[in-house]
Formats: structure tokens, C-alpha cells, sequence
């Protein structure tokens, strides 16, 4: 089954109400976005999955990791360019 709806210039696209009651997306409910090939797939979030991660990286610095990592990257890349 097709359904055509529209994207306004913010990227926003209304659900058709069918498909939302059908699927059981609520006002304010979290929606779930992937990829599979060329297709975008809108679905519920897989909550187990979420909850099995739950406190599995509490403690952990990954934001000042990823942050670190970064900046190693950019000069690394800022070194590349003054030896071109």
C-alpha cells in the first residue's frame, strides 16, 4: 500500500491518520528512522533493544572521547595541509 504525502521546507511530513492508528503512533510518541537501501522506514523504536543498553555505558565519557577524537582528526588533517 502507497500513500503520498508531501515534505514542507522544514523536512516535516504528517503520518496519514490510517497508517498512524493502524501502527499505534500516539500525540507525542517517540518514531523510530532508518535506512534500507534507497527507502526511508518509519517505525516504533525497538525499546527492548534500548532498555538492554540502559546503564551499560554509564560512567563513560564517550561525548569527551568522540570530542578528543575530533580534534586529533582535525589536526591531523590541519597537518596534512601545511605539508601540501
Amino acid at each position: 500500500m502507497s500513500i503520498m504525502g508531501t515534505m514542507s521546507s522544514k523536512g516535516q511530513v504528517v503520518i496519514p491518520a490510517k497508517l498512524r492508528k493502524e501502527l499505534g503512533f500516539k500525540t507525542g510518541g517517540r518514531i523510530a528512522f532508518s535506512r534500507e537501501n534507497d527507502k526511508l522506514v518509519i517505525s516504533k523504536p525497538d525499546w527492548d533493544a534500548i532498555k538492554a543498553l540502559c546503564g551499560k555505558y554509564a560512567g563513560m565519557h564517550i561525548e569527551e572521547d568522540m570530542m578528543e577524537e575530533k580534534r586529533l582528526e582535525r589536526e591531523r588533517e590541519d597537518r596534512k595541509l601545511a605539508e601540501a
